[in-house]
């Protein structure tokens, strides 16, 4: 991918913990390359952390779609 996504909110997402593996808050799910869960941005949509826009941002971006999937730091920021 050549292009970035547009500015996302990284940090608000890393305020919940991850249902998926050990991340704890603040911490990335993988760190390299730096990304988090798929399910991590799920669950911070669901606690208000981010807005429907933001997330669809992220879904727009993906051509893979599992709770597993990883979104990298570089793609999301």
């Amino acid at each position: 991918m050549t292009q970035t996504m547009p500015q996302l909110p990284v940090q608000a997402v890393r305020k919940v913990r991850c249902g998926l593996c050990p991340a704890r808050p603040g911490q990335p799910c993988q760190t390299q390359p730096p990304g988090d869960h798929l399910s991590r941005w799920l669950a911070a949509y669901r606690a208000g952390h981010i807005t429907r826009d933001e997330l669809a941002q992220v879904f727009s971006w993906l051509v893979v779609l599992t709770k597993f999937q990883l979104v990298p730091e570089r793609s999301a920021a």
